[in-house]
């Protein structure tokens, strides 16, 4: 079953959409972890507090197992890994979960790689895979992927698409 996921972004330890959120009672939410992304903390707090309303898919791209652990426990149900993280690491955090999803830019080798240690998510806005995996995308043409769109229409201000959200 394909879904619009909506997707909000922590900046500065704060939900850029947070009024917006407020009209977005239950379901999935796609919560984009800038501070993590450039190098800050997880946002433990943020995490907890959302996960008591949604199921949280966190989309941090870790590198480390040990944050993909703390992230699973801090109450985030899905998280994204890195395409640039090693086969070793990928190989033990497969291991340790199958709550992951491989988020791909530009390296396919890392999704066939993943795919074929037992991974089973990825997402992409520049690749469609033809195997067995559940697809995510934010700006791909795909009628059997899941659409990460942005609540409020504002993205977090990191561009001006339109949201698929009514």
């Amino acid at each position: 079953m394909v879904m619009i996921i909506p997707s909000v972004t922590l900046r500065k330890k704060k939900i850029v959409e947070a009024e917006a959120l407020e009209k977005y009672e239950s379901g999935p939410l796609w919560v984009v972890d800038e501070d993590y992304k450039s190098g800050r903390e997880l946002n433990f707090k943020r995490y907890d507090d959302l996960s008591g309303i949604y199921e949280l898919y966190l989309d941090a791209e870790i590198s480390r197992v040990d944050d993909i652990e703390d992230a699973i426990t801090g109450g985030a149900s899905m998280v994204t890994i890195s395409e640039s993280i090693d086969n070793e690491k990928m190989r033990r955090a497969l291991f340790y979960t199958e709550s992951l999803i491989l988020y791909v830019r530009s390296n396919r080798e890392a999704a066939e790689f993943f795919i074929s240690n037992g991974g089973s998510r990825i997402y992409s806005d520049t690749f469609i895979f033809d195997n067995n995996v559940t697809e995510f995308t934010s700006r791909l043409n795909c009628s059997s992927c899941n659409i990460v769109s942005p609540i409020g229409g504002s993205n977090g201000r990191r561009d001006t698409e339109a949201p698929a959200l009514p």
